[in-house]
């Protein structure tokens, strides 16, 4: 078993994946709301991700399931080493295959997986760490694509939480042919929407966001297609954030705006 990474300042490694697509009326946005049983933003409408573990450590040294910037650019982007890149990388893919059946992989003749839906029988034995993503990749005679997964932020918990996560943030554009779905435990309802519906439905107090997830949201509400988007992330800077940002002019909503309390619960 390999040894645990861990974020900043000891804090639980994690991902997100903001999954994006195209469409008539605009850029739409993949989210879930999480079950009101989750130790963590139960209820909170968030973007598919998770905690980073020995699963995705165990596959840093394997190159043959691997395809498009090597795990030394990523930590050159990062701002993290080596070791620690891959492991982002490897859990963001597995975390949004376990939490929307989305794959991030291509066939070893470079052709990208446009139908995830054979693979779902072993997303099961995924989210019970019978399986790691590396072993189902090559079971399947897969390549992990991480040339698909743009970066976009890290967001480090305030102090006062008792439970501190070192997120790192990725965008993923939805393959052709793949359709996500809400088979996960951890979500009550899932959905593409409008990233300036979702803002409009927190603003009227119908659904509950976080800090990293609002910021994203306000990111994409500023364009309307996916090639805007990723052109506007194509020299990333990923500096954390660190705490919650008050005094941050871009994020005055957030932290100055109550919205009305009509969820119940």
């Amino acid at each position: 078993m390999s040894e645990a990474v861990v974020g900043y300042e000891g804090a639980k490694l994690a991902v997100t994946v903001v999954m994006v697509r195209d469409t008539e009326h605009g850029l739409e946005v993949y989210v879930q709301e999480r079950v009101s049983s989750m130790p963590t933003f139960p209820n909170a409408t968030v973007f598919p991700g998770g905690g980073v573990d020995s699963r995705d450590v165990d596959a840093t040294d394997d190159e043959s399931i691997w395809f498009g910037p090597t795990p030394d650019q990523w930590s050159q982007v990062l701002g993290t080493d080596r070791r620690k890149a891959r492991a982002l990388v490897m859990a963001a893919g597995r975390e949004l295959f376990e939490e929307s059946g989305t794959l991030l992989a291509s066939h070893l003749d470079g052709s990208l997986i446009a139908d995830a839906t054979p693979y779902h029988s072993q997303r099961l034995a995924l989210e019970s760490h019978r399986l790691s993503f590396s072993q189902v990749l090559k079971r399947n005679d897969l390549v992990a694509r991480s040339d698909l997964l743009h970066p976009c932020s890290r967001w480090v918990s305030p102090e006062e939480d008792a439970v501190k996560f070192d997120m790192y943030s990725f965008i993923a554009q939805l393959p052709d042919g793949q359709e996500p779905d809400g088979c996960t435990r951890e979500a009550a309802s899932t959905g593409w929407f409008s990233p300036s519906l979702i803002l409009d439905g927190w603003r009227a107090g119908l659904l509950r966001l976080v800090i990293p997830t609002w910021a994203h949201l306000l990111l994409l509400s500023q364009h309307d297609t996916v090639a805007s988007l990723l052109a506007a992330l194509e020299n990333p800077v990923i500096e954390p954030v660190l705490g919650n940002p008050v005094d941050d002019p871009r994020y005055a909503e957030f932290f100055n705006y109550t919205p009305p309390n009509r969820l119940n619960v």
